[in-house]
């Protein structure tokens, strides 16, 4: 009796084979060559199932047939190409991970636009607090003023400047002006900047930058370890700016 071949569902469905192609083939790989009729008498098929188990073998290439005068023989190739079929769906994987990496930034960029929903992004760690001062300068760069808006607090301005020591350099190459209210001692002018004072005795916790249409917040936890949080969303940058300007106003007074 011949023995039969039990191949895992989940390699089945890896390589895009069901249990019917299986048996077809395996049934092929037996008689060696065999028309439709005999292929389903001997497989204990119909002719339709076997036919359609045929053609998705014929589809990845384990089968060939050879048209005689009165019927089509089919031929089960190698064994062998099994591997090539695995190979070729590696291939086709591989370039579906390219297209997917270009897709997945517009998908992303339509989140939100038909209902209103911040996004938010989480900065960890000193490149991730450069990625996120990376991106107030391109974003402010962007504006017609060119210009953001920052909360600066004396007890996190020395972590801020380590994570990026170039951003100030980098900030006026690129034009792009700061209007900064300052809570705490310290912090001077280096060009393309205006500074206030909220408080010289008091420090906080937080760095807080308003640009464009995002709020970002900076802060440090327990082991002196940057982090930030970057809010993408138009009513809660502009509710930001009004009370800054309004307290920067004040404080002009």
């Amino acid at each position: 009796m011949p023995r039969k071949l039990t191949i895992d569902a989940q390699l089945l469905e890896l390589l895009d084979l069901k249990e019917k192609d299986v048996l077809v083939y395996t049934t092929l790989l037996r008689l060696g060559s065999a028309p439709l009729r005999r292929i389903a008498q001997v497989a204990k098929l119909n002719r339709g199932t076997a036919y359609d188990a045929l053609k998705r073998l014929l589809d990845a290439k384990l089968v060939h047939y050879v048209d005689a005068k009165r019927h089509r023989y089919f031929h089960a190739e190698d064994p062998s190409v099994l591997r090539g079929l695995a190979t070729r769906k590696e291939l086709a994987m591989a370039e579906a991970r390219e297209k997917l990496s270009e897709l997945i930034p517009d998908l992303q960029s339509m989140i939100g636009e038909d209902a209103h929903r911040p996004r938010v992004r989480y900065f960890e760690g000193e490149s991730g607090v450069k990625e996120l001062l990376q991106d107030v300068l391109s974003e402010t760069k962007k504006t017609r003023a060119k210009l953001y808006r920052v909360y600066s607090s004396s007890g996190l301005r020395d972590l801020i400047a380590h994570a990026w020591s170039g951003y100030n350099t980098q900030r006026k190459k690129m034009h792009v002006q700061v209007r900064a209210i300052s809570i705490g001692s310290g912090g001077k002018m280096v060009g393309l900047d205006d500074r206030r004072w909220l408080s010289q005795d008091e420090s906080a916790p937080t760095y807080i930058f308003i640009y464009g249409t995002k709020t970002a917040y900076v802060a440090a936890d327990d082991r002196q370890m940057l982090f930030g949080v970057v809010i993408e969303d138009t009513a809660i940058a502009s509710t930001q700016k009004l009370i800054f300007d309004a307290v920067w106003k004040h404080l002009g007074v």
